[in-house]
This record gives structure tokens, sequence and C-alpha cells, in this order.
């Protein structure tokens, strides 16, 4: 969950870069920009789907439409390539999306980590 929260919290100043000097990237580091935005986004997805019943619905639902937004234009990006118009507002989104990551499992006190790591016995 470290490397999760560390690999996010490093988004939010590359997308803040990105949004300050949007023609100093190119075609590949944008696509690949955009889609692990995407992959970092999705395990808050699944975690607000999983904790809807213990956590506070009304920022809850508000943060789930954002990021499902987010996900669906930043594919979208990230399969067209260059050329969007006004690409550097996504990028200030993208960091703020990041930054909600951030607050959303340090703030949110009934929050579950999306990547559960059970413990299987072996039976010898």
């Amino acid at each position: 969950m470290i490397l999760y929260l560390l690999l996010t919290s490093l988004l939010i100043p590359v997308n803040l870069w990105a949004a300050i000097t949007p023609h100093l990237h190119n075609e590949l580091s944008m696509r690949v920009l955009h889609a692990v935005s995407v992959g970092l986004l999705l395990p808050l997805l699944i975690s607000l789907w999983s904790d809807r019943r213990s956590i506070r619905s009304e920022p809850a639902v508000v943060l789930a439409i954002f990021l499902c937004v987010m996900v669906v234009v930043n594919v979208q990006i990230a399969a067209q390539g260059m050329g969007v118009e006004f690409g550097w507002i996504d990028h200030l989104f993208l960091a703020l999306a990041a930054l909600s990551v951030e607050a959303y499992y340090l703030l949110e006190p009934n929050a579950t980590t999306p990547f559960q790591s059970e413990v299987v016995e072996k039976a010898d």
C-alpha cells in the first residue's frame, strides 16, 4: 500500500509539470503518463465500491463520479495520442485526482486497501 501511495504522490508533480510545459513531452511519454494515471486511479475506484457501506456517501459519490470521468477521458487520450485540445487542463485534473487518492487513504478512517494480501495456509 505504501508503494501505491508513493507512486500516486509522484504523479502530482509530474502532471503539474506536464500542464505547465505541454509541448515538452513526446507521444510515447504522454501515452504512458495517461495510462499509468488510469492504472493508479482504478484501485481507488475499487476501494470506493468495496467500502461504499462504511464510508460517508456524499463525498464518495462525488469522488467516484470524478474518478470515472478521469478514467474514461484518460483512456481515450492514451488511445488517441497527441493533439488533445486543452490537454493541459486534463493534467491539472490528473494532479487533483492523484491528490484525492492520497487524501482518501490518509483521511478516511474506514478506507480499506484494494490490495488485500491474503495468507493462504497450505495443508500438508
